[in-house]
């Protein structure tokens, strides 16, 4: 059986251990009838991702009296033995899985039956779990965890194994939590195989929130039980306090672009694309690339192809890979302007690799179709580019800052407010892509929108988190975090390893934090209470 990665010395678990069996209060009710559960199928094991939530749901179980089961994918003694000293019991999803035959025989005719109506990956993507849409749960399982980039049929051992294993899992999960009934779920993600396990918890009838070492967000779904995903929350957010921005809020929108693409801001991970890089003006970018001068320039901004294929919502698009790949089809017959093709910088973290973006360029590359070196600043697009394309990535809403006009298939915060072009089927995207050449700079008045927009996202929703942690040992813990990214880089997304004197260090500050600091006065534990209290 495969064990979890749990990324710590014996030193510091023994450490760790022995500090929750002094000053651990309450640990057990093993007598409960009601369960608080804390989903870390997804979540790497570092205490920076599972101290909040253990703490959170801590919390609740003061006020519920409930008893807190840890949901963990494989095994992990040396895991259990840790949780146990908080009193929370671990269940791995392997196992609640071998101890239900009957669910695995379910979802063996389930997984047949798909076979047999032609197993492609759309028909996949509408798959569903009585009334849980689990298909694209599926899909994006199987691509960020395996070689595949795209789904164009589930014919394969990989697709199959993990149709059936996902299947099995969330019927057992489904018979587990029917004898075990969930009060709340503390959650990590909205996307992959956790989003269909949250939709079955609210089929259960749990009270469902996300918790990091930031802040908690509720977990919303649709009507057809999918859920909510944070650009959709980001949209409204947005059209929520447009009417408020002003003068002041455009020029602090200036200000943060300014610093993002120094690389001073945003998410460690994407820094990258704009730190210590090459700056293009146009005329570079015309010498280097060797683009026509006479043509217009039209960027591409390709998407990591196994990353949350769905966060943008449905499209009429198979997927990321299947965007790209219909794009520069559409570019090879239209050779009025310029297509550059931009990789997406955090590729190789989420390991695009036998299907890569540079392969695919290989393949549809013509003598108006280029590609820009990750050696380039992704801030000099602003400067040589006329328009750019994505389905919904960040740069549609920095680059129209800049007045360059965005075309838009997914649902990107910014979508909707008069300055995206947002072709609504392929023929219609395939027209536009055909008359670019077309395309005018947007407006003063659409580029101030599109700032006020960038603002809210990015400045004042970071500002006012409905629930905010941020005392002093939370900031311990997003300090330790911070450091980590900072010195692993993009190591650290692919896999464990190294990870160890890292998560040590973080996880010694904690202990002598709450040596001297009872935990129940950190913003982690008071926010499972209070919240407990507001819901229940």
């Amino acid at each position: 059986m495969k064990k979890e990665d749990f990324p710590i010395s014996s030193e510091v678990l023994k450490k760790w251990i022995e500090s929750n069996r002094k000053n651990i209060k309450n640990a057990g009710r093993k007598d409960a009838k009601k369960y608080i559960y804390i989903n870390l199928s997804m979540v790497r094991l570092q205490t920076a991702w599972i101290l909040p939530k253990i703490l959170f749901a801590l919390g609740m179980a003061e006020k519920s009296h409930a008893k807190v089961i840890a949901l963990t994918w494989h095994r992990n003694e040396e895991f259990e033995g840790l949780l146990a000293s908080y009193g929370i019991e671990m269940k791995s999803l392997e196992d609640i899985c071998r101890s239900d035959m009957r669910a695995l025989f379910s979802s063996g005719l389930k997984t047949l039956g798909l076979l047999l109506r032609g197993g492609s990956g759309e028909f996949l993507k509408g798959l569903k779990y009585g009334k849980i849409p689990i298909g694209c749960a599926i899909y994006e399982d199987i691509l960020r965890t395996s070689d595949i980039s795209t789904i164009r049929t589930v014919y394969n051992y990989t697709c199959i194994k993990k149709i059936l294993h996902l299947l099995w899992m969330i019927s057992s999960l489904d018979h587990y939590l029917t004898d075990h009934p969930p009060l709340f779920c503390v959650s990590d993600d909205l996307a992959y195989h956790e989003g269909a396990q949250l939709a079955l918890f609210h089929e259960h009838g749990a009270a469902i929130r996300n918790v990091s070492n930031t802040g908690m967000g509720k977990v919303e779904f649709d009507e057809n039980l999918r859920t909510i995903r944070w650009q959709y929350m980001d949209h409204q957010y947005c059209l929520e306090h447009l009417q408020d921005a002003g003068g002041e809020e455009v020029t602090a929108a200036e200000k943060y672009l300014d610093e993002r693409f120094q690389g001073k801001n945003g998410r460690n991970i994407d820094k990258g694309a704009f730190a210590g890089k090459k700056v293009w003006s146009r005329e570079d970018g015309i010498k280097e690339l060797g683009l026509d001068p006479k043509k217009k320039n039209i960027v591409i901004m390709a998407h990591t192809f196994t990353d949350a294929v769905f966060n943008y919502g449905d499209t009429f698009f198979r997927d990321y890979y299947d965007w790209t790949e219909q794009t520069l089809r559409i570019a090879g017959t239209v050779d009025d302007v310029n297509w550059v093709l931009k990789p997406h910088p955090t590729r190789k973290a989420y390991h695009e690799s036998r299907d890569s973006i540079e392969k695919m360029y290989e393949r549809y590359k013509t003598d108006s179709i280029f590609i820009l070196s990750d050696e380039v600043s992704a801030e000099s697009i602003k400067n040589f580019a006329d328009a750019i394309i994505t389905i919904g990535g960040s740069a549609g809403g920095e680059f129209a800052c800049y007045g360059v006009p965005v075309v838009i298939v997914g649902f990107p915060y910014y979508r909707g407010f008069g300055y995206t072009l947002e072709p609504k089927s392929l023929s219609q995207y395939e027209s536009c892509l055909k008359k670019i050449k077309r395309i005018k700079p947007l407006s003063d008045e659409q580029v101030i929108t599109a700032k006020k927009v960038f603002y809210i996202q990015n400045v004042l929703k970071k500002e006012k988190t409905s629930v905010a942690f941020d005392d002093d040992f939370a900031k311990l813990i997003r300090n330790g975090y911070t450091k980590m990214l900072d010195e692993m880089a993009l190591e650290y997304f692919e896999k464990n390893d190294g990870t160890v004197k890292y998560n040590d260090m973080v996880t010694l500050d904690a202990i002598e934090f709450l040596e001297s600091c009872d935990y129940e006065e950190t913003d982690f534990y008071r926010a499972g209470v209070e919240h407990y209290a507001r819901l229940f």
